[in-house]
């Protein structure tokens, strides 16, 4: 449910048959975390020393990317959970290297060591890694992750993935509790050799759906955030970007940083379980769940899967409310059909923020549709 801040190239690229090419697969690897964040949408086992964690069997792994590759694979991410849990995560990275498969990695940092990331880096395979930073301090962070210590482990996580070259991305989840620490978050990300720093805010979804009753940011002032970030920060050594729907960001930072949108028709999410799903949120939405490797191919699912075939028909045109009006939904897609479907059970509901903002008379006329139909 989170895009990474990379560029969506791909929209539908459509074949010839309907069917798009599948363009990545999202391995969610572990069914289980070494953190209880409090914010997490798909909310797995803790499961700190990965003695009884869900992990996808290496055999599948295997086979889902052996079938993808004539569908058109070309890169695949690994998540979770926390991927680097999974006990098989050396085998995985060296499978993807022989393969030439490509791959990006989101992380919580905290099991990353010199090893792993000399072994990342030797891999020459991973192209993009995130890792989460909540705050500028231990107690801000950790009181997010629900495990103390993990600050000072993500910290030196990120330490060890610059030494060993990369410039990872740090992503930071925005609520009451740290708000005040953007500008430190951005000159701290900076200095510690990071190539772009991402703010997302709560979603109500999973565990999240707690913290965000008491602690998340009033969505009216989300734009407000925003608008002084793009400006502070327009012209920055470092990349900055922020979880915000096109409508709501200048055309100055469209221009100059296209938005990284989830290319939700040319992927498919592979759960811990081999089921394979819109992405994690089938972990919370099982009617999201289109299918499983044991028991079906790849490209069956994948060309035939009455899910999947009602995505493509509904996204973009499709979709109803503020996103039929919306100058931008050819790109933005509903920015993400899963959260919009948890929150209405509809595959063509409308993004949920636009919706709200809508509601409340925010969102920009000199984004809709109909502005631009008048004489």
């Amino acid at each position: 449910m989170r895009c990474d801040g990379q560029v969506n190239t791909q929209v539908a690229c459509d074949t010839g048959n309907g069917i798009p090419p599948l363009r990545s697969l999202y391995f969610y690897i572990a069914g289980a975390c070494n953190l209880a964040c409090r914010h997490c949408w798909i909310a797995p086992g803790f499961d700190p020393d990965a003695h009884s964690g869900k992990f996808l069997p290496l055999d599948l792994l295997k086979k889902a990317v052996h079938e993808a590759k004539p569908l058109g694979l070309s890169s695949v991410k690994l998540t979770g959970g926390e991927p680097m849990l999974h006990p098989e995560f050396r085998e995985i990275v060296s499978f993807l290297s022989k393969e030439g498969i490509s791959f990006t990695m989101e992380t919580n940092g905290t099991l990353i060591t010199a090893d792993n990331a000399e072994l990342l880096k030797n891999s020459k395979a991973m192209s993009f890694v995130s890792v989460s930073i909540d705050g500028t301090d231990a107690l801000t962070h950790d009181d997010l992750r629900g495990v103390k210590g993990s600050y000072t482990r993500a910290v030196k996580g990120i330490e060890h993935l610059v030494k060993a070259g990369y410039h990872p991305q740090m992503i930071c989840t925005l609520h009451k509790g740290n708000l005040n620490q953007i500008d430190e978050l951005v000159q701290f990300a900076d200095n510690m050799g990071c190539g772009s720093i991402k703010f997302n805010h709560l979603q109500d979804v999973g565990r999240g759906a707690d913290m965000a009753f008491a602690e998340a940011i009033p969505i009216a002032e989300l734009p407000k955030i925003y608008r002084g970030v793009d400006k502070r920060y327009r012209k920055s050594g470092i990349r900055v970007f922020f979880d915000i729907p096109p409508a709501f960001r200048s055309l100055n930072d469209i221009l100059h940083s296209p938005p990284g949108m989830c290319s939700v028709l040319t992927i498919l999410g592979i759960l811990s379980g081999g089921e394979a799903a819109l992405c994690g949120i089938g972990v919370e939405v099982p009617e999201l769940v289109f299918g499983h490797l044991h028991k079906s191919s790849l490209a069956d699912i994948w060309n035939s899967a009455p899910g999947l075939e009602l995505l493509r028909k509904t996204i973009p045109d499709g979709l109803e409310g503020i996103c039929s009006n919306c100058i931008h939904v050819n790109s933005c897609l509903g920015l993400c059909v899963a959260h919009n479907y948890h929150d209405s059970g509809r595959m063509n509901a409308s993004c949920g923020f636009c919706s709200e903002m809508d509601a409340i008379e925010l969102f920009p006329d000199s984004r809709k549709k109909i502005a631009y139909d008048k004489p």
